[in-house]
């Protein structure tokens, strides 16, 4: 009897062996955080001889060449600068400047030791990775990001945070829509629109 057992289960097993050969494709699984990721993955599209393009994305660490700690006299030698001035009203010391081509929108602002320290996205063409834009309402913003983002202010700005320490402050107008990012360290960006400080 258990020789018959042991035959029969030795039969279902080589049976079990017996099919297709093809591995199965494994399926990523969704996270249920949502992405402010600083970095594009390439799209599955593209083949191996074509050079990847950047995306057109506005992240925790800037957007396109305007990382945060990028140096002043290095991206104007690029030529990737427009709109430079130093001394304007609000933040003396600091030098501002803007972005060109398809980054005109992106306004910069730098210390006096030349670092950069803030970027901010008035393009509603420039999305984060995790789909936040201009013109969004501040419920669709929060959707996105649950409980990484905080509301400052009584809902004035909604400020995402990751474990960088990094974060995009969304200000909103009277009507709860995103009309400004500003990329830069989340503390100082929730000290500054908290205190009133123009980020300077």
């Amino acid at each position: 009897m258990l020789r018959r057992a042991c035959l029969a289960l030795l039969a279902v097993t080589v049976l079990a062996g017996c099919g297709d050969d093809e591995p199965t494709p494994a399926t990523p699984v969704p996270s249920a955080q949502p992405s402010v990721s600083a970095e594009a993955s390439p799209s599955a599209g593209v083949s191996p001889a074509a050079s990847p393009s950047p995306a057109i994305n506005f992240t925790v660490d800037g957007a396109g060449p305007y990382t945060i700690g990028a140096n002043l006299e290095a991206l104007k030698s690029g030529g990737v600068l427009d709109k430079i001035a130093t001394g304007a009203e609000t933040c003396p010391a600091n030098t501002t400047a803007s972005g060109t081509d398809v980054w005109k929108d992106i306004q910069l602002q730098f210390r006096p030791d030349g670092v950069l320290y803030l970027v901010v996205n008035r393009s509603k063409t420039i999305p984060t990775p995790s789909g936040a834009r201009l013109g969004m309402t501040l419920a669709a913003v929060s959707s996105i990001y649950g409980n990484l983002g905080k509301e400052l202010n009584g809902g004035a700005a909604y400020l995402v945070t990751t474990t960088s320490g990094r974060g995009i402050l969304f200000d909103l107008d009277q009507n709860k829509k995103v009309f400004a990012m500003i990329a830069g360290d989340a503390a100082y960006l929730k000290s500054s629109y908290e205190g009133g400080t123009d980020f300077c």
